[in-house]
This record gives structure tokens, sequence and C-alpha cells, in this order.
């Protein structure tokens, strides 16, 4: 290559071709896998509080829907019933796969802004929103970049409802007597 062409390539404005994770917000552990034309990373709960990704968009991402998955981890020793996404600056182009390890999914319902992933069963260890593992026949869930132009920003919120609380059986077996013994002085009262 001679020095005017070398020269010539350098000058060149440099396109990235890559979502760029431009921060977090929230206690949980992120990993970010994100590059062309994809918002991927993974997100480790270690506590069931929100999480915010802001991302800024890049001219390699413009070229179509924006593909999108996470690998989502349950560390917090407690099981999940629901979680979902919601962005900001951005909205659903299409649904993809969710993919649980052990839990059951039972409905799945997005909208613009949302995706919400309810367990019939619950999950204790992890799951695929999207396609972060390559399995054969999951999908990812696509972003729509129609409008947006290379800078934009957008943000994803991820949040967990936790199981509903199981009482002790020391605490249902104190209140089922309390209640038989209720029932037995209103019976003697009224006998």
């Amino acid at each position: 290559m001679g020095a005017f062409a070398l020269a010539a390539a350098l000058a060149l404005p440099q396109l990235s071709q890559a979502a760029i994770l431009t921060g977090t917000a929230g206690t949980n552990t992120v990993t970010d896998y994100s590059g062309a034309g994809l918002a991927s990373f993974d997100l480790d709960l270690a506590t069931f509080t929100p999480t915010t990704f802001s991302f800024v968009l890049e001219a390699g991402d413009l070229a179509g829907p924006l593909a999108f998955n996470a690998l989502v981890r349950n560390l917090a020793g407690t099981a999940l019933d629901e979680f979902s996404f919601s962005l900001n600056g951005i909205a659903f182009f299409a649904a993809g796969s969710v993919t649980p390890a052990f839990g059951t999914v039972g409905s799945t319902t997005s909208g613009a802004h949302t995706a919400n992933v309810v367990f019939s069963a619950p999950e204790w260890a992890e799951f695929q929103f999207g396609n972060a593992l390559g399995v054969p026949g999951a999908a990812d869930w696509l972003l729509d970049t129609n409008g947006l132009r290379a800078g934009d920003t957008f943000t994803i919120t991820a949040a967990t409802v936790a199981a509903a609380e199981v009482p002790e059986p020391s605490t249902a077996l104190l209140a089922m007597t309390a209640l038989l013994g209720m029932a037995a002085a209103y019976k003697r009262k009224r006998g």
C-alpha cells in the first residue's frame, strides 16, 4: 500500500459497528457481549432490584432491527415468578424466545416498550431471553431502529418479581390451631 493510500485510509472516519453499553445502574453484576447489530449481556441477579442498561447506537446497528438477548442468572437464592424488560428510547420490533433452565414459562407478553415473562413453575437457576447461547430453534428479540440515528441512546431496565413466600410449617400450624380454637369457642358460646 502506498503512503498516499495509507494516509487516506487513516484519514477516513472509522464507522463503529456495535451497540455500546455505556453504563449500568443497580447492584447486580453485568457482563457485556454487545456487538454489531446486537445488544447482549449476562445479568447475574444477586438481588431482585432493578438493573438499568444504557446503550448508544452506532452506524452498524441501523442496518435493520437490532438483535437483543440476555442470559439472566438467578443467584439470589429465591425463586423467580416473573421477569420483565422495559425499553426507553427504542421499541420492540419482534418477540423472540424465552428458554428457562429448570422453570416453566407460563406466558410471555410484549408491547412496544415492555416484555414480561411469567413462570408457571418458578425459575431457580437461569434463563435465556432470546438466544444468548446459540441454541437451535431459539430466536433473539428484535428492537426497532427505524427513525433512529448513530449516537442516539436507549435504556433497557430489567426487573424481577420474587416467588410468593410460603409460610413455614410452624407458622401455618400456629395459625390453623388459632382458627380451630376460635371455632370451638364460638361453637361452645352458641351451644
